[in-house]
């Protein structure tokens, strides 16, 4: 009878602490949830309040500490996101891949590039198929003028995730930056592709249309270079704008049957070239090139400076041709 008291008393003892976890996680997750609506409205400290009784309610939460410092991040209290962002990575359970992106960014902005890629890279060795790690790294590195490293991450990252606008535009201008002409236009172009209608589109599109026009180029170019003929070509084909056959054009088309130009040559100076711009970039703009869909590229990608694309989508033939592009842009990405 002893025994059975005992029994039932442990089971009352250990039901009541199941049910008052129960509650505490209930609690918690609440407070998590009112603090995501206020973060997501902009309300970074009503937000953070809602986080850290969250934190009360459950001492342990990972996620707690990870919103505190998301929460912090936004306040610009640095120290604080820091300090937050550790928790979460000694505690080595969820969220560990985005704390340190948290870290590395709240490094970044209290001048502290060089910890903030040393953050970076201290990720990357735990989790090297988080994308936004070597975008992170990328990003930092370009800033400190560490373009081996800016390079070599961004093209990881574009490995990871081919539709990562960010990485094509950053790439592109660590080419420009570079002096590396024809790699810069082919990640612009892919932005572009990517992001025809954004804010940062037209500014994109202006440095892909003067690089198109910089002379300058022809300073650093090397015949050694595996780009030189491309790059040479692109002289020549923006001169070619001059002549008498091409005096009636208009400039997109102008633009869109050099740029068919440039992909071909690209394409058939490759021969047994390899490595990441030939095999990533490359390959994909010849053979988009080869199917008739440049034209269709070169309109889309320009609408952000003006309604041409518009105008000219309306006409049936050219919305099938837009319909067939489309259908080979997303076969073409099986590929990845």
């Amino acid at each position: 009878m002893w025994n059975g008291i005992k029994k039932t008393a442990l089971l009352v003892l250990v039901s009541g602490f199941l049910l008052a976890n129960v509650h505490a996680q209930e609690a918690q997750n609440n407070f998590i949830i009112e603090g995501i609506k206020m973060y997501d409205k902009g309300d970074y400290e009503g937000a953070l309040d809602m986080y850290k009784k969250a934190l009360v309610s459950n001492p342990a939460s990972v996620q707690a500490k990870y919103e505190i410092a998301s929460a912090y991040l936004q306040l610009k209290d640095y120290a604080s996101a820091i300090k937050y962002s550790d928790k979460v990575i000694a505690a080595n359970k969820d969220f560990v891949d985005q704390a340190y992106i948290l870290k590395g960014t709240a490094l970044d902005y209290s001048l502290k590039p060089q910890e903030a890629a040393n953050t970076y890279k201290q990720a990357i060795r735990k989790f090297p198929k988080n994308q936004l790690l070597y975008y992170n790294l990328a990003l930092t590195s370009f800033n400190l003028k560490e373009y081996n490293i800016t390079d070599d991450a961004l093209q990881k990252s574009l490995k990871l995730n081919p539709l990562h606008a960010s990485s094509h535009f950053l790439l592109g201008l660590s080419m420009i930056t570079q002096g590396k002409r024809v790699q810069g236009m082919l990640a612009l172009y892919n932005f572009l592709l990517l992001e025809p209608k954004t804010k940062k589109a037209g500014s994109v599109l202006q440095t892909l249309e003067e690089e198109w026009k910089n002379t300058k180029a022809a300073v650093k170019r090397k015949e050694t270079d595996e780009f030189y003929t491309a790059d040479l070509m692109l002289d020549v084909l923006e001169s070619s704008k001059k002549n008498e056959a091409n005096k009636n054009k208009a400039p997109i088309e102008l633009f869109a049957e050099n740029t068919n130009s440039f992909f071909t040559i690209l394409g058939e100076s490759r021969k047994d070239k390899k490595g990441f711009w030939w095999n990533f970039y490359v390959d994909y703009f010849y053979t988009l090139a080869g199917n008739h869909h440049t034209a269709a590229l070169c309109y889309y990608i320009t609408q952000s400076k003006d309604n041409t694309y518009d105008e000219w989508i309306k006409e049936k033939e050219n919305f099938k041709k837009m319909e067939a592009f489309s259908e080979w842009y997303t076969k073409y990405l099986h590929k990845f």
